[in-house]
């Protein structure tokens, strides 16, 4: 055996034992982790719908709303799948004309219903021109927001704005959940 083999063993061996401890320490390090969740591993950081019980078609209508894609696609041909993710993507306005803080998307059936927190903040040129508002230039909305495993079927979409007694609901249409 030469010397050099010699060396270049001598010093692969003496690395190996360092090299499998930091392997070690960084899966001992995995293994910490929180659990995942039966809704999936991003519910807990990202909005998710929940059951809702509060009234919705015994609410006064108001605000000015538009529901315009789902997922990428016009809202009047989406179809979203229970147990994902689902993207709205829409304007609304409040009866006031102005952009809300805040307003509860709800997916609305005789059976169930579900809602989401959802905020405006998106720019919508489009908007404001149409009803000569400046006021609603960031009345858009994209909201991502996970969908548990709801009932099948068509569920009619609102908005709603305000609690309470100055509560008031913005219909968008209606939508299909379940299974192409």
């Amino acid at each position: 055996m030469s010397a050099r083999r010699c060396v270049a063993g001598v010093g692969m061996r003496s690395r190996l034992p360092w090299f499998a401890l930091a392997v070690g320490v960084m899966l001992a390090g995995c293994h910490r982790q929180p659990p995942i969740s039966d809704e999936g591993i991003a519910a807990a950081t990202e909005p998710a719908f929940a059951k809702y019980a509060g009234p919705v078609s015994d609410l006064p209508a108001g605000g000015r709303c538009s529901l315009d894609a789902v997922d990428g696609k016009p809202a009047q041909q989406a179809r979203v799948r229970p147990r994902g993710w689902v993207t709205f993507g829409g304007w609304m306005a409040d009866a006031a004309d102005a952009v809300p803080d805040g307003a509860t998307l709800v997916l609305n059936s005789a059976a169930a219903s579900y809602a989401v927190p959802i905020v405006a903040g998106g720019e919508r040129p489009d908007v404001a021109q149409a009803f000569g508002k400046p006021a609603l230039l960031r009345s858009g909305y994209n909201q991502r927001a996970w969908l548990p495993a709801i009932q099948p079927g068509s569920y009619r979409v609102f908005l709603l704005y305000g609690r309470d007694k100055a509560a008031s609901a913005c219909a968008m249409g209606t939508l299909v959940a379940g299974e192409p």
